[in-house]
């Protein structure tokens, strides 16, 4: 009989396969690699999420287990509810359900973070500290992207693009989804402090 220790190691690999997978088949589509699809958070969260999952069972220290653990979690939930809640009703995105690439990079990776969660992570691990470095790689993917899309002609959302909502729209898009990543953050920090 497998250890919960052994059984989560095994979730996390198969996860991490599937992720993966959805990520390499998203970028073959067509019968080519379209290696441009990595400038999205979309396909960054889900490599992030895929490679997380792969390197969390052999990280011994419980700190940066956890600092990886919140990390990949934010990344991923805020990937689906941009994308389910945001892209596809206002930005005329496809529904997840038309092809593996969307259920996969659009709702698994929303999904196996939180099953992971409940069924296996040890409750009252987590600090403020975590959802706080956790919290950082949407930040730098968005100073990234706002400061080179002019220079490469690629904004990778449209609220990003300062030629299409203007430069304060961007902050305010900066600051509203900003919050949504250390909102959730601090509830799942909440949560993981209940008894």
């Amino acid at each position: 009989m497998p250890t919960k220790q052994t059984a989560q190691n095994i979730f996390l690999w198969v996860s991490a396969a599937v992720i993966l997978f959805g990520v390499v088949y998203g970028l073959a589509g067509g019968g080519r690699f379209h290696f441009g699809a990595l400038k999205t958070f979309t396909y960054q969260s889900n490599v992030l999420l895929g490679l997380g999952f792969l390197v969390m069972p052999l990280v011994k220290g419980r700190g940066l287990r956890q600092y990886i653990f919140v990390a990949v979690m934010l990344a991923a939930v805020v990937t689906g509810l941009v994308y389910n809640f945001l892209l596809v009703p206002f930005a005329g995105a496809p529904l997840f359900f038309f092809d593996y690439v969307n259920f996969s990079t659009h709702v698994l990776v929303t999904v196996l973070p939180l099953v992971n969660y409940f069924a296996f992570e040890q409750r009252g691990q987590l600090g403020l500290r975590h959802v706080l470095v956790g919290s950082l790689f949407p930040v730098v993917y968005w100073m990234v992207f706002v400061a080179i899309g002019e220079r490469i002609d690629f904004f990778p959302y449209f609220f990003m693009n300062p030629n299409i909502v203007g430069w304060g729209m961007v902050f305010v898009w900066f600051a509203g989804l900003l919050a949504v990543f250390v909102g959730l953050g601090l509830l799942l920090l909440l949560y993981d402090k209940r008894k």
